[in-house]
């Protein structure tokens, strides 16, 4: 399945098979609060224009969130994704425990604001992920 890159930085990376329907976005080291937002608002900017549907995003590389980090994930960026097409994100968790608690907090958190309109699920890898987004 070939993925183009739309967006590239030294810290995210955003790409799209529009064919598929698909979008793959990958952290690419540990991330300032502020590079958490902006990448954040550059996948909901993606989604947006792209009006995709099913996305993957790896969270591998994510180390631990600042509570205005988690903050803004719960309150603002949740909501943004609901604002688009977006049916299904695949979240590939880190390998670290602590920070994968983290993560799930974020999104119960999310999901008890009614922040989210869409399907959110967390895997180990990529795979586990791509299947269970292709199987809608």
């Amino acid at each position: 399945m070939p993925f183009n890159t739309v967006y590239e930085s030294d810290f995210y990376k955003i790409e799209v098979n529009p064919e598929g329907n698909l979008l793959y976005s990958e952290w690419l080291r540990h991330v300032t609060e502020e590079e958490l937002i902006t990448g954040g608002t550059k996948l909901y900017e993606v989604l947006r224009d792209t009006k995709i549907e099913r996305a993957l995003a790896n969270g591998q590389a994510l180390g631990s969130l600042t509570p205005n980090a988690k903050e803004w994930m719960s309150v603002a960026f949740y909501e943004l994704l609901s604002q688009t097409n977006l049916k299904r994100l695949a979240r590939i968790m880190p390998a670290s425990v602590f920070h994968q608690l983290a993560l799930e907090s974020v999104i119960t958190r999310a999901e008890a604001l009614g922040k989210t309109r869409f399907q959110v699920k967390s895997f180990s890898n990529k795979d586990e992920g791509m299947k269970w987004l292709l199987e809608s």
